[in-house]
């Protein structure tokens, strides 16, 4: 019975170990269970010896299981705790072989050097049974020695396990308490039949039996724990595939692109969705040549030298640049990137995320195209307020030239001293001619409609030539213009006629806020350009009622206005203009009356004005 349940565990553990050639405790499991079955059927054909030489064969032989035993539980223990000093498992092996060894050689076996007799004892039920006296072998002792250093060994692999922290100690006890308990059980019960004390049979295969129960006990805890562990798994992957799936779906509506650049091998890996994003097959190796290649033409040498300068220890690689489709379609795409480096600093790896902004490029080209339509709108209806004073502008140089080309008739006579009266006459002519000229020039300037063009502009220029043009408006107005303009004042990139219409709207509210000052005095108007340091710095100051303090902050607000008939553009319009030329618009109160507005410029640093 012993026998077979033992034979049963043993196959259920070969079978796994079959499966799972790496199991290697299950191994050695199997080839100790079995050793143990033939102790069983060896100590069942003990009881049933009629002679001593029959006796006398089966205890010398025993020892070849034993030794089997010995060395399969102790490489058990090794490969099932993964811990156990090899030189104690050796020891063991290495007693156990000598006790076989001893054991033909020394006497009968290793238990006697002679047998003299068998004792027949009846047992319960009746039967019969042999069991062997004679004279003790004194080399017996190394049996004994060697389980002494099998136990030993367990222990010390337990507690190693033990202070590893793996598990709570459960598994170490079992195993080191069932081997230790009756390994001890299995010597002493047999010392006992050998010196006489006790009639009984060899009963090791019993001691062994809970040692053998333990082991696969703990072997089947593992294979349900792994079963288990499995499961959970499967149920990990089945959450990983939504998981993956949620990403695919919100990376294609967000229309991300995923993608690892190996930088050693030159290759880049990138979703399904990249793929599709930069139109490239899933088939089609990619290369950073080919992603090059498939940029827009513009683009493609400022991304090669910012990658080559990330690569070379710049930091992580963040751009935006345009990528032509297969369809000729060009679409615009953000990117985000670090770089892994090796520890001697050489690059390995890209990862980087690129996500589709093609709309939002649109939109801001549609809302620069907006700008620009309320910009010329803007000038447009400052324009037709201006247009009485630039009217009469025009014809006095026009009525000028009309006066003087009839008094060039009129001296056109036979009198030859009328000569130098007739030259200097067209000289004025002429002189008036390029003031009408340069009048409707920048008229049309003003109204034409055109993208901002950006170029070094001298800003003491704009002011004199804005100042020019409201020339009639502010006579009108009896307004004053004094003006206080920087000498050596650095250039400024920009568009000339967009800052004139800036500078026009702020003279021209100006005028507006002083208009209602009963004092003659206080109609003037105060333009000062300056150098900051850091930027160039224009001022129109005028000395009107002021603004007022809960009109502040909204008075550069779009279709924000304290006039009757004003529209609200204005101001919005110049700090817009002024935004896109990297400066900045503001107001402030003056101290006694009054406002001043305030705009900054960054400088040119390619000329100076």
């Amino acid at each position: 019975m012993i026998a077979s349940a033992i034979l049963t565990l043993a196959l259920l553990h070969l079978l796994v170990w079959l499966n799972q050639r790496r199991q290697w405790a299950h191994l050695f499991f199997s080839i100790a269970a079995i050793a143990v079955a033939v102790i069983a059927g060896m100590e069942f054909m003990g009881m049933r010896a009629a002679s001593i030489e029959q006796m006398s064969t089966l205890l010398r032989w025993c020892h070849l299981p034993f030794l089997v035993i010995w060395v399969a539980i102790a490489f058990f223990v090794r490969f099932h705790f993964g811990t156990g000093r090899l030189w104690l498992a050796w020891t063991v092996c290495g007693l156990r072989t000598l006790a076989l060894i001893l054991s033909f050689t020394t006497g009968q076996n290793l238990f006697f050097r002679e047998i003299t007799r068998l004792k027949h004892v009846a047992i319960f039920g009746g039967e019969t049974i042999s069991i062997p006296q004679g004279v003790l072998n004194p080399w017996y002792v190394i049996g004994p020695l060697s389980t002494l250093a099998l136990i030993v060994f367990v222990v010390d692999a337990s507690v190693t396990h033990y202070r590893r922290g793996t598990d709570t100690g459960r598994r170490a006890f079992i195993i080191s308490g069932s081997i230790t308990l009756f390994l001890l059980a299995s010597v002493a019960h047999a010392a006992l039949v050998n010196t006489g004390m006790i009639n009984s049979p060899y009963l090791a295969s019993l001691s062994f039996m809970p040692i053998i129960i333990a082991m696969s006990y703990e072997l089947s805890y593992d294979v349900l724990r792994s079963a288990q562990l499995a499961q959970r798994l499967q149920a990990s992957e089945a959450g990983l595939r939504t998981s993956e799936q949620r990403m695919d779906l919100a990376m294609s509506a967000a229309e991300l692109a995923l993608w690892e650049w190996d930088i050693v091998h030159d290759e880049i890996w990138s979703t399904d969705k990249g793929r599709t994003l930069f139109g490239i097959a899933r088939t089609e190796r990619i290369s950073f040549n080919l992603f090059l290649n498939s940029l827009y033409a513009e683009d493609r040498e400022p991304v090669r030298l910012a990658v080559d300068k990330s690569l070379a220890g710049g930091g992580d690689y963040e751009g935006e640049y345009r990528v032509v489709l297969p369809d000729e379609q060009i679409r615009w795409f953000a990117t985000r990137s670090h770089i892994e480096f090796n520890k001697l600093g050489l690059p390995l790896r890209m990862y980087g995320v690129s996500i589709d902004i093609s709309r939002r490029k649109q939109a801001e080209v549609d809302a620069q195209k907006q700008r620009y339509e309320l910009a010329h709108l803007s000038r447009v209806t400052m324009l037709g307020e201006l247009s009485g004073a630039l009217a009469h502008q025009l014809n006095q140089p026009l009525a000028a030239i009309l006066s003087n080309a009839q008094a060039a008739l009129r001296f056109l006579a036979p009198d030859a001293e009328a000569l130098n009266e007739v030259r200097n006459i067209l000289e004025d002519i002429v002189a008036d001619d390029k003031r009408a000229s340069d009048v409707i020039q920048r008229l049309r300037l003003l109204l034409r409609k055109d993208e901002v063009q950006s170029q070094p502009v001298d800003v003491n220029k704009v002011v004199r030539k804005v100042l020019k043009l409201v020339h009639g408006d502010l006579a009108n107005r009896n307004m004053v213009a004094n003006i206080d303009l920087a000498a050596q004042l650095p250039a400024i990139i920009g568009d000339r006629v967009l800052l004139q219409q800036v500078l026009l709207n702020l003279i021209m509210n100006g005028c507006e806020a002083a208009a209602h000052v009963e004092a003659v005095e206080h109609r003037q108007l105060y333009i000062h350009t300056l150098w900051n340091g850091d930027a160039v710095q224009v001022s129109v100051c005028d000395r009107g009622r002021g603004i007022a303090i809960d009109d502040m902050e909204h008075i550069f607000e779009p279709f924000f206005t304290t006039k009757p008939k004003g529209m609200g553009l204005g101001l919005s319009i110049c700090r817009t203009i002024i935004n896109a030329h990297n400066g900045q618009l503001w107001a402030v109160n003056n101290a006694d009356c009054g406002a001043s507005f305030y705009f900054t410029l960054p400088s040119y640093q390619g000329e100076s004005a």
